[in-house]
């Protein structure tokens, strides 16, 4: 496959991302950049091999590898078989640098993609709306970038054994009894002991992973099943907070107003008024 576009920027590049260009091709150049690329590439490959040279190092790039290449970072790269298909994509904007901080691309890397199928089929969708010079395609492509970033993240850092991974792996049993058990009085100790861990040390791995401490997404747990019951319409907001594990109702109230900046009532109104 030998295919590429550069699309004539609209709107969408007041958008916090956008795509530059994409292409593909079964033959790679060699190119050596001294100076880099004036933007950001993300580059895998899907069959043959080749060579990546970046900060000081070589490293070889076979299907299933892909590199980023941050914009202005010196770089070479060269096929080392007669067939080294890359697919390739080139971006922009002013949110991007935080996504790629967010998806572990904060600098030049090379990583190896866990499954390519998903991630491959964003890339192609990217292309050939380009192609197409469809008004919309620029920001349907914005759409879609963001798809692969979050795609990339999952096939690259949530699913090759990374640290990452390992430790919500190691979480999953504490996540899991939580889901399961919500609506009774947990403790710290107990959610500890499920894990071999102490209380301080999940507390730190919970904040590591998931950015809250366990009684947090305890909380947001409880909150997301109150507005569930609360849809239905067949209790009062008494009786789903006995429901979701809260003793006090009054406190019940106060955890979900934290959580979605109205009460139960003014919640359960609300929806009231759009289904009518």
């Amino acid at each position: 496959m030998t295919d590429y576009c550069y699309p004539v920027l609209g709107e969408e590049a007041n958008l916090p991302m956008y795509v530059l260009g994409a292409g593909a091709r079964d033959q790679e150049f060699h190119f050596i950049r001294n100076e880099g690329y004036p933007n950001h590439q993300i580059i895998y490959c899907v069959r043959g091999s080749g060579v990546l040279k970046v900060d000081g190092q070589s490293f070889e790039i076979g299907a299933g590898t892909g590199f980023f290449l941050p914009g202005g970072v010196p770089h070479e790269y060269y096929p080392t078989e007669d067939i080294w298909e890359t697919h390739w994509i080139t971006f922009a904007g002013s949110e991007v640098d935080n996504i790629l901080a967010f998806i572990k691309l904060d600098k030049a890397r090379v990583f190896m993609i866990h499954d390519i199928n998903q991630l491959d089929a964003i890339f192609k969708k990217m292309l050939y709306l380009m192609k197409t010079n469809y008004y919309y395609c620029g920001i349907q492509c914005s759409v879609l970038l963001y798809q692969f970033f979050m795609e990339l993240h999952r096939v690259v850092n949530l699913q090759n054994g990374t640290q990452e991974s390992q430790k919500l792996n190691q979480l999953s049993p504490v996540i899991e009894y939580i889901d399961k058990n919500y609506q009774k009085d947990i403790t710290l100790v107990e959610l500890a002991d499920l894990i071999d861990l102490s209380p301080q040390y999940l507390c730190r791995l919970f904040k590591e992973c998931l950015n809250i401490r366990p009684f947090e997404y305890l909380a947001r747990k409880r909150v997301q099943q109150a507005k569930l019951l609360l849809l239905e319409g067949r209790w009062n907001i008494n009786e789903i907070a006995s429901m979701v594990g809260y003793n006090d109702c009054s406190y019940f109230c106060a955890v979900f107003k934290k959580h979605e900046m109205l009460s139960p009532a003014e919640f359960r109104s609300l929806h009231r008024k759009a289904k009518q």
